[in-house]
C-alpha cells in the first residue's frame, strides 16, 4: 500500500532525464551486473557474463544505456545480499530479525556508500555520467528504481516471499 500511494512521485522520477544539464553518454553495458556476476580472482575482480538481463528482449539488451544502470543493478545486489543471509539467519532465530535488521541496513550502507565513491573517484573526468553530484544521484535514482520495479515483478512471478526487498529499494528512494 506505501509503494502504491507514492506511485505519483515514483514514477515523475522517470521525467527527470529531461532536466539533466549533462546526462553523460550512452554505451553498452552489462545489462545483469551483480554480485553474482562478478569473481574475485588473485587480489583482482572479474566480471562475467555481458549478455544482459535474460528476461529481457535481445533488441534491449543490445541497446545503450547510462553506466548508472550497471552501478544501480550492483547496489540492488547489495540490498539482496543483505537482506537474504539476515532471512535466512532469522528463519531459524525470528525473534532476531527486528534487532539484526538494522545491521543488516548499516552493512547494505557502508558497502553501497563505498563502492559509489569508488566508482565517482574511478570515471572521474571521463564524459561517461554526470559530472554534477545532483545530476548523477538524479539518474542514478532513476536507474534504481528501474531496477527495483524489474525486481518486484520478478519476485512477485517467482518469490513472492522475497518481494520484501524490491519494495524496501523503492521505499528508502528520495522522493
Amino acid at each position: 500500500g506505501l509503494v502504491l500511494s507514492r506511485r505519483g512521485s515514483l514514477l515523475a522520477k522517470f521525467r527527470a532525464p529531461a532536466t539533466l544539464h549533462h546526462p553523460g553518454r550512452w554505451i553498452r553495458i552489462h545489462g545483469d551486473y551483480h554480485l553474482g556476476q562478478v569473481l574475485r580472482s588473485r587480489g583482482d575482480f572479474v566480471i562475467l557474463d555481458f549478455e544482459g538481463e535474460p528476461a529481457r528482449p535481445l533488441a534491449e539488451r543490445r541497446a545503450k544505456y547510462s553506466p548508472l544502470k550497471d552501478v544501480a543493478g550492483m547496489l540492488c545486489s547489495f540490498s539482496y545480499a543483505a537482506y537474504v543471509a539476515l532471512t535466512k539467519y532469522t528463519t531459524r532465530r525470528p525473534e532476531d530479525y527486528v534487532q539484526l535488521e538494522s545491521w543488516a541496513r548499516l552493512w547494505e550502507s557502508l558497502v553501497s556508500g563505498e563502492f559509489l565513491q569508488t566508482y565517482r573517484e574511478t570515471v572521474l573526468g571521463a564524459p561517461l555520467v554526470p559530472e554534477a553530484a545532483e545530476d548523477f544521484q538524479a539518474l542514478l535514482e532513476i536507474y534504481m528504481l528501474d531496477k527495483a520495479l524489474y525486481e518486484l515483478v520478478y519476485e512477485l512471478n517467482n518469490r513472492p516471499a522475497w518481494i520484501r526487498i524490491p519494495l524496501h529499494g523503492i521505499l528508502l528512494l528520495p522522493l
